[in-house]
């Protein structure tokens, strides 16, 4: 269980009532012991969405008042500092892992992002490795070798950028240069077409890396 100001202020409670562990589903009104015991449990360590456990709390003789205001105040504070810590550490994971890729673009274009079981597909379907020659060989510059090896795939009808898929038709792939950058590659036209930023805070982003 996580270390929580809520879960501070309650064991003090107890302590100070002499009460025990085993008394708290009678303190909240509640028969079933060990459902009470887990759900309250789960709102000790953070899970603030639980509005029926909460009232209980600040209706309990035992727990409300004051002080369970500012033990709920900062336990809110410090899980979301917790999760905004977590999503940073994520992207700076993602930040030192990448590697210049293609990434195929469909005709969804990102307005309904799959979610669940289906998202871990997207990688293997959508991602287009691209080989190391590429970068080393100095003949061009980057983009025409980058767009000539697309065409090559275009080209070939068992690559992944002619089939269609659950996900689409595919229309564009972005030549990702940098984390935070992309050139546009429109398939039908077969040329560049300009280039976005890409923002880690969007969904349609953040599946590239589930």
């Amino acid at each position: 269980m996580k270390q929580t100001a809520l879960k501070e202020y309650v064991i003090h409670c107890l302590k100070m009532q002499n009460k025990k562990r085993g008394d708290i589903p009678y303190m909240l009104g509640l028969t079933n012991a060990n459902k009470t015991l887990r759900r309250f449990d789960a709102v000790l360590s953070g899970n603030l969405q639980d509005e029926d456990m909460i009232l209980r709390l600040r209706s309990s003789l035992h727990f409300g008042g004051v002080e369970l205001e500012k033990a709920l105040k900062s336990t809110a504070r410090k899980i979301q500092i917790d999760e905004h810590e977590k999503k940073l550490t994520k992207e700076l994971r993602h930040r030192r892992e990448f590697r210049q890729h293609g990434w195929i673009e469909t005709d969804l274009k990102g307005r309904n992002p799959p979610r669940g079981i289906i998202c871990i597909a997207i990688p293997k379907t959508k991602f287009i490795y691209l080989p190391d020659e590429l970068f080393t060989n100095g003949e061009g510059d980057i983009l025409s070798r980058v767009g000539s090896y697309f065409n090559q795939l275009i080209d070939d009808k068992n690559s992944k950028v002619s089939e269609s898929s659950i996900f689409g038709e595919p229309v564009r792939i972005l030549f990702r240069d940098t984390f935070d950058h992309c050139h546009v590659f429109d398939i039908k036209l077969r040329v560049f077409i300009g280039s976005k930023p890409i923002d880690w805070n969007k969904d349609e982003v953040k599946c590239l890396y589930y």
